[in-house]
C-alpha cells in the first residue's frame, strides 16, 4: 500500500512539473534603435489583434501626453520609436498601465471632409 501511494505522490509531482509553463513576458529593449525595433516586433508578434489595438492606443496616449507636457510645436510627431526611451523595459502590461496612467483621455475622433 505505501508503494502505491508513493507511485501516486511522484506522478502526481511528475505531471504538476509538465504543466507548468511559465512564460517570460516581452520586454521592450530601448538600447538602440535596432534592438528596440527587433523587441518591439518581438512583441507585437505575441498579441492578438484586440491587445495590438490597445497597445497603439497606449503608446498614443503616452506620445500626446508626452507632446502636451513638452510645449507641442508644430510638426512635432511621435510613434513607438520615438517613445523608445518611455518604453524601454516594459512589458505589454506595463505599457497599457502606462497609458492608463497618463490620465489623457481620447474623447472623440472627427473625420475633416477634405482635410489631408
Amino acid at each position: 500500500m505505501r508503494t502505491h501511494r508513493f507511485t501516486a505522490v511522484l506522478l502526481l509531482l511528475a505531471l504538476a512539473g509538465c504543466t507548468t509553463t511559465r512564460t517570460t513576458a516581452v520586454r521592450i529593449d530601448g538600447s538602440s534603435p535596432a534592438a528596440f525595433e527587433a523587441s518591439w516586433k518581438a512583441l507585437v508578434a505575441t498579441l492578438n489583434q484586440e491587445q495590438q489595438a490597445k497597445l497603439n492606443t497606449a503608446v498614443f496616449l503616452i506620445g500626446a501626453t508626452k507632446l502636451h507636457n513638452s510645449g507641442y510645436k508644430e510638426g512635432d510627431s511621435f510613434g513607438p520609436e520615438t517613445l523608445r526611451t518611455e518604453l524601454d523595459g516594459k512589458t505589454y502590461d506595463e505599457i497599457i498601465k502606462a497609458g492608463a496612467a497618463t490620465g489623457t483621455k481620447i474623447i472623440g475622433v472627427e473625420h475633416h471632409g477634405g482635410a489631408t
